[in-house]
């Protein structure tokens, strides 16, 4: 993605909200006072999708400590033999 012009990468997203039904075309293009504007939201889409794929990706997983043991869950609650 890091690759990809904004231009190419707006097309990407673009293509993608319609998929999903969703339109930017009834926000305004560039409206600092509105609550979000085109502009910005696909300035935060390209942020996004240029830097936390890698960081996901590159995310070291030690296999002693999967995410469920890194955070165990409290046992409490209905049904539990303590209470």
């Amino acid at each position: 993605m890091e690759d990809l012009t904004d231009e190419e990468l707006d097309a990407y997203i673009l293509t993608h909200l319609r998929i999903l039904g969703v339109d930017l075309s009834v926000l305004p293009e560039d409206d600092r006072s509105a609550p979000a504007d085109q502009r910005r939201i696909l300035s935060s889409a390209r942020r996004f999708l240029r830097t936390t794929p890698r960081a996901i990706a590159d995310f070291p997983l030690d296999p002693q400590e999967v995410p469920p043991a890194m955070y165990p869950v409290e046992m409490t609650g209905a049904g539990n033999a303590a209470d």
